[in-house]
């Protein structure tokens, strides 16, 4: 008769631990995919731009903060918030395609950096006998605002190189379809406030680039009729 022989134990705890590890590497991935979606979810969210940061004119009266920081995309060598970035690619893509070359020469600048450029503008201008301070200040201030004044800090803002006439004309002809304006024009400096610029485009949406075309109205223009109608519809 064979002596009696306990059975070992090994193979069953390594069993249980087997089991455990899955179960804990299946809830790690649950927990990973929640976060992940959650995280996608949260940027998405970002790209989605509301009317009031669409169609919110940025200047001297209506300044952003130092804090307010778009989430920015690399898009035709500079930087644009991230939810108008396929739009100005489909813009530069057509009028390639027309066998024009749109070249977007500015877009996203940081509080710091347009300080510094405010800075060095009326410098120039403070060197010029023609300007007191005060001139001077108000001379510069038309051309590259100050820090939080300035609309290229929203991330919507663009200038491109118009210094070829057919991409002039481009820009100037199918920004609104594309869902861009052309932020400062000739006949508008005593309602924008700042120097005509055949360069500068800001984005505001498709639908409202045509309206604002068609009424011929300039960004603080529209603002003040899509408020006037809000507050109509409200009554």
């Amino acid at each position: 008769i064979k002596p009696y022989r306990q059975r070992s134990k090994k193979p069953l705890f390594l069993l249980i631990g087997a089991a455990v590890l899955c179960v804990a590497v299946a809830a790690a991935f649950v927990l990973f995919h929640k976060e992940t979606v959650r995280q996608e979810t949260y940027q998405k969210s970002l790209l989605v731009l509301s009317d009031e940061e669409r169609l919110r004119p940025v200047s001297r009266a209506n300044p952003m903060d130092k804090t307010e920081v778009p989430p920015l995309e690399d898009c035709e060598g500079v930087k644009v918030h991230a939810a108008v970035a396929d739009s100005l690619r489909a813009m530069c893509r057509a009028a390639k395609q027309q066998g024009v070359t749109l070249r977007v020469t500015d877009g996203y600048v940081s509080f710091d950096e347009q300080q510094k450029r405010y800075e060095e503008n009326l410098a120039a201008f403070v060197k010029n006998p023609a300007y007191t301070q005060v001139r001077a200040q108000a001379a510069a201030q038309r051309v590259v605002p100050e820090a939080g004044c300035s609309e290229a800090q929203t991330g919507l803002f663009v200038e491109f190189d118009v210094s070829d006439a057919r991409a002039k004309a481009f820009a100037e002809r199918e920004c609104i379809h594309y869902g861009f304006i052309r932020r400062y024009d000739d006949n508008k400096e005593d309602i924008t406030h700042m120097q005509a610029n055949a360069a500068a485009y800001r984005y505001v949406g498709r639908e409202d680039a045509e309206k604002m075309r068609a009424f011929d109205m300039c960004l603080e223009e529209y603002k003040d009729y899509v408020d006037s109608q809000t507050f109509v519809t409200m009554l």
